[in-house]
């Protein structure tokens, strides 16, 4: 396809969809991989991966993306060597594809973005990926020949084999050893005393080079061992390390030659210290992490089924609003009570067809799980290298479904919870070990529907929470005064405090000092819930309950004065109006409400928010009790409208954003009302109660 006769619209548009096709191709391609490491002989799953690979540079080949597909072909080669069983998908091999891979998502991603690729790191990955295409096809094979002693009176010459060799490689060394010759007195002219070590360059494989010595006889001993593949290339570790300047490229190049930990072995050799090298590692698990993070396709992949059921229900509103207009032109011949009837009749198909479309119009916005928890397999596995751990992710429930824009917000809140099961969850292997555990650890992912909600847990197989060290910490930091009688329960929320981290310093995986605070934040940023549960050398489960969309929820209408809200029912516990003797106010408290024995904290909404109210007293008004991780709480609103379905919307930079309003809505009766938020509510009024009243409306 000549893409320059194309206009930048036409162009952005072709980018666009091709975007979204690759990065499907890149995701099979990242997963397929990541468990050909794991499956190393199923030929199937080698040649579904070649086949991604080759819909990727086919694809950028055609809308003229070359270095794409220049990428994507260096693969497909690399790829094609493990087919023909001229290279084994280990470890090094698998982590050098996945940078390539890594490496066409971020050229694919800077189509939309704009943004420049580093081409540096593109060029390295292509010209090492041909070091070792060329060092497969010419491969080296070592050969030890131990001929039989009387391979002379079988009319063999060794030194006509040697020539044999020559015509199918290139032989690079080739040495005698001596060590069987026999003093000269004992020697026989006919026996052969020799052995020889021979190092061969050839496209060949062992069978071929074994055909040579075919006629040598059973009695001689041949050993054919494919040489280790020269590697070609400088690990990013020890690139970024020569990038700053801290190392030379001969120390990278020396501590190769060991067979160990790069880092290990510039910190022993005293070329780098143990300080620089963390920080240094740290950057590179922050490329790691941060390559989980890319941008979230703005395009959804639709099954041909929901949108058949759509067609067919705007064809039923299509033939009954044709109907109606039908009524509508005969009004002058039929009564007034015969047109009523005939519409009244339409009414309820019209309700049906409505709820339908709704319900088919947000099936539509339906992904599975799949879409985010595919990505993970690849984080554990780098994560768990970094630290040094052997650690396994397990996936269930990938096909359950939820709404887009809910997935597009859970992916951070997964990666922290991931990362934390990998540093402070699961011990060394070392460790496990010890207590009669697998050296390898397990996480396991999984989601499932529940009702109207959507649950996803992350469980490991770890220590479990560390019970002392959080009641220490909690002490220290003045949370609370003593443990006495502290349940599972609360000490699980106590992690969930703004700022509480266990950890003895920052690492590059976790503890940073954010702490599962902002896990939780995000989460109810959009009407979730977070729940921990552990068990100590047994392991720690957080599970998270998700609403299905986002986009429309059930809500309870209140006004104040003449302004109107919507509060989520998943909120409200239930509304009342309460007797002037079960108001009151409490010392260190303020305001309280006493509902079914219990005083719970009252809230005036018209305060917090700033508008001027139609009842003060409570006992005149409508006490909505609403619940918030487990706490009950009272909010004033003059009147109760009615509980119905609302739409959000955004409301964009129409007004500041501020915590406890979630969106906007328009009512059944036309008007505009806004969506409030029970934790946003909270936090509000704390804040006031302390001194910090705000107006928002």
């Amino acid at each position: 396809m000549n893409t320059q006769d194309l206009s930048n619209e036409d162009l952005k548009t072709l980018h666009a969809v091709f975007s979204d096709e690759v990065l499907e191709r890149i995701a099979e391609l990242e997963q397929g991989l990541l468990q050909l490491e794991r499956q190393p002989s199923d030929s199937d799953l080698l040649n579904a991966i070649f086949r991604a690979a080759h819909t990727i540079k086919g694809s950028s080949s055609c809308i003229g993306l070359q270095d794409v597909a220049h990428c994507a072909h260096a693969i497909e080669e690399i790829l094609d060597l493990m087919r023909r069983n001229r290279l084994a998908p280990e470890r090094e091999i698998i982590s050098l594809l996945l940078k390539a891979t890594d490496t066409v998502r971020e050229m694919v991603g800077s189509l939309s973005s704009q943004r420049p690729c580093d081409s540096s790191r593109y060029v390295e990955l292509i010209k090492t990926m041909e070091q070792i295409k060329t060092a497969q096809e010419m491969r080296q094979f070592k050969i030890i020949f131990l001929p039989d002693p009387d391979l002379f009176t079988q009319g063999i010459d060794p030194a006509r084999i040697i020539e044999d060799l020559k015509n199918i490689g290139v032989i690079t060394d080739i040495r005698a050893h001596t060590d069987a010759v026999p003093r000269l007195s004992e020697m026989n002219h006919e026996k052969l005393y020799l052995r020889w070590d021979i190092l061969i360059d050839t496209d060949k494989d062992a069978e071929e080079i074994r055909k040579v010595f075919e006629f040598v006889g059973e009695k001689s001993e041949i050993k054919i061992i494919p040489t280790t593949v020269p590697r070609g290339d400088i690990p990013l570790l020890g690139q970024m390390l020569v990038d700053e300047g801290i190392v030379k490229v001969e120390d990278i190049d020396d501590a190769l030659r060991t067979h160990r930990k790069l880092g290990e072995i510039l910190v022993e050799n005293g070329k780098v210290s143990a300080g620089d090298l963390q920080q240094v590692v740290d950057k590179q698990n922050d490329r790691k992490i941060e390559s989980f993070k890319h941008t979230v396709s703005s395009t959804i992949r639709v099954d041909l089924g929901k949108l058949d059921r759509l067609m067919n229900l705007v064809g039923e509103m299509v033939i009954i609003n044709s109907m109606v207009q039908q009524i509508i032109q005969d009004k002058r011949f039929l009564t007034d009570h015969e047109s009523s009837n005939r519409l009244n009749d339409f009414f309820p198909r019209l309700q049906r067809i409505g709820t339908d479309i709704q319900e088919s119009t947000l099936a539509l916005r339906m992904l599975p799980v799949r879409e985010v928890f595919q990505r993970f397999s690849r984080l554990v596995r780098e994560l768990a290298a970094s630290k040094g751990k052997n650690i396994t992710l397990m996936v269930s429930g990938e096909g359950t479904e939820l709404d887009k824009g809910v997935l597009d917000k859970i992916t951070d809140p997964l990666i922290h919870l991931i990362r934390n099961a990998i540093d402070h969850g699961i011990e060394m292997p070392e460790e496990r070990m010890s207590q009669g555990k697998p050296a390898q650890g397990t996480i396991h992912l999984s989601a499932y529907q529940m009702g109207n909600a959507v649950y996803i847990e992350v469980e490991d197989d770890g220590r479990g929470l560390n019970r002392e060290k959080i009641l220490e910490k909690a002490i220290a930091q003045g949370i609370i005064h003593g443990a006495s009688g502290l349940t599972d329960e609360q000490l699980c929320h106590l992690i969930l405090l703004p700022g509480f981290s266990t950890a003895d310093k920052i690492t590059d995986v976790s503890g940073r000092g954010v702490g599962m605070d902002i896990v939780k934040k995000n989460i109810e940023f959009f009407n979730g819930r977070m729940q921990i549960r552990t068990k100590a050398g047994v392991g720690t489960t957080v599970s998270i309950k998700l609403p299905l969309t986002l986009a429309i929820i059930d809500g309870l209408t209140v006004s104040i004065g003449d302004e109107a809200f919507v509060v989520p029912i998943s909120s409200v516990m239930e509304s009342l109006r309460p007797h002037r003797e079960d108001v009151s106010t409490i010392a260190g408290k303020g305001e309280v409400i006493r509902v079914r024995g219990e005083y719970l904290p009252l809230f005036r909404l018209r305060d917090l928010l700033g508008l001027p109210p139609c009842k003060r007293e409570p006992w005149d008004a409508i006490v909505v009790v609403i619940l918030h991780e487990r706490e009950k709480y009272c909010i004033l609103v003059d009147e109760l409208i009615g509980q119905q379905q609302v739409v959000i919307k955004s409301i964009g930079t129409a007004m500041p954003q501020v915590p406890d309003i979630a969106g906007g809505t328009i009512l059944a009766d036309g008007r505009v009302a806004l969506v409030l938020d029970a934790m946003g509510i909270v936090e509000m009024a704390t804040n006031s109660a302390a001194g910090k009243e705000r107006r928002y409306v």
